[in-house]
């Protein structure tokens, strides 16, 4: 059976959403009703439901939600109601967060590098079993406190993280983790000898452009396994796929599962051996959206509610390359059907406070108009700052038939 697949009463009902949001049929409702000044996120649950029903599906593997892409307790509610019942945990708080909410749900400590102590607690009290290390100081550091904690070696699986410089990704991951092969090949041998089950991973990075990056991953994989001598059950390929922002030629997500069902064949891996994938991106970008107001027009300068320091940072540490699709609205009047390219800049008294690209948007947007950005449920909730004392914190759902936001 597909784990991704098994049956929600196999592990425990999903929870109720945390906290019941006010929901409208769709963006245009939301304004006439609250004629937001504040950004409002907009989480579309059946959007976001779909894309992981289908990520679930198609998947070689087990699924892991990476918390770190957008922690919101609703967002991952409608996970869990759509199947997720893994999640790849960086930190005691985010293990926190989920087993509070889903106490049934699988946490995976999968952070090279912990907070002294993280691990004999993420153990010995709530139950984590799965860590990850890429150091022989690492490795030492986790048995240590997980002994401490009372826990038996036995009852651990500890994966070995390879890095994995293959390129074909926007962010790479493996500058600052990932052992080489040769330390890699050692440090699985050093966890089988202290009773721990071994296990290989590596991450090639984030927003994989590629599929054929997760291939030559594997690919590294197989000599490791080769020369290790261990028929791995658990192999963990991490994260990394893409979201089609504008302008961005993004292969299909079934592209990149191909590519992984047959790299993983060659590998020689023991006979019930499972893949695992660590989706945060993919999974919730295209489930939410960000509903800004301009707040004052210069020529061709648009200043909004919302800016890099709370969820509009990604294009900056993209250089660019990451672009969101929009909508704009008026609610007294049309706005015009030509459009030009406006300079947007965020509210804080930062002139670094500026998205690096223009948008194509309507020539006589004004103050009191909304804009919204589709593609926005990742890094964007997880990314926001209190600086100047603005601090994005509204949510609405929007759930009227066929509704989508901008770029779905």
């Amino acid at each position: 059976m597909n784990p991704n697949l098994m049956p929600a009463a196999a592990e425990s009902a999903a929870p109720e959403t945390p906290e019941t949001l006010p929901r409208f049929d769709d963006v245009r409702a939301l304004l006439e009703a609250w004629r937001p000044r504040e950004p409002v996120y907009c989480l579309y649950p059946e959007v976001l439901a779909g894309v992981a029903r289908r990520f679930l599906a198609g998947f070689p593997g087990r699924v892991l939600y990476a918390v770190k892409a957008n922690p919101d307790p609703r967002v991952l509610a409608c996970l869990v109601g759509a199947g997720v019942r893994h999640f790849d945990t960086a930190s005691l708080p985010e293990i926190a967060l989920v087993k509070g909410l889903f106490p049934e749900a699988a946490c995976y400590f999968m952070a090279p590098s912990r907070l002294l102590g993280a691990a004999a607690e993420a153990a010995g009290r709530y139950g984590v079993r799965h860590f990850v290390v890429d150091h022989p100081n690492a490795l030492a550091l986790l048995l240590e406190e997980t002994a401490g904690a009372g826990i038996d070696p036995r009852e651990l699986t500890v994966f070995v993280r390879l890095a994995a410089k293959v390129g074909g990704a926007m962010y790479e991951f493996s500058s600052k983790f990932g052992a080489t092969p040769a330390m890699t090949v050692e440090l699985l041998k050093q966890v089988a000898a202290a009773g721990a089950e071994p296990a290989l991973a590596f991450n090639v990075g984030s927003m994989v452009m590629q599929p054929a990056a997760y291939a030559e991953g594997l690919a590294l994989c197989r000599g490791v396994l080769e020369d290790s001598g261990l028929r791995l059950r658990l192999l963990d390929l991490g994260g990394g796929f893409p979201t089609p922002y504008p302008g961005l030629p993004v292969p299909p997500l079934g592209d990149f599962f191909a590519a992984i069902a047959q790299a993983r064949a060659a590998l020689p891996l023991a006979d019930d051996a499972e893949l695992l994938g660590e989706p945060g991106r993919a999974l919730v970008a295209e489930g939410m959206s960000l509903l800004t107001q301009v707040i004052l027009r210069k020529e061709d300068g648009v200043y909004l509610n919302d800016g890099v320091y709370g969820s509009l940072g990604e294009p900056g540490f993209s250089k660019g390359e990451v672009h969101f699709p929009t909508r704009a609205y008026r609610l007294k009047g049309p706005l015009a059907n030509e459009a030009r390219p406006l300079k947007l800049f965020g509210p804080t008294c930062d002139s670094g406070d500026a998205l690096p690209r223009p948008f194509e948007l309507p020539a006589d947007l004004a103050p009191g108009d909304w804009v919204e950005f589709g593609l926005m449920g990742a890094y964007t909730i997880a990314c926001r700052t209190a600086f100047n004392g603005f601090y994005p914190d509204t949510m609405a759902e929007i759930g009227g038939e066929g509704a989508r936001p901008p770029g779905v």
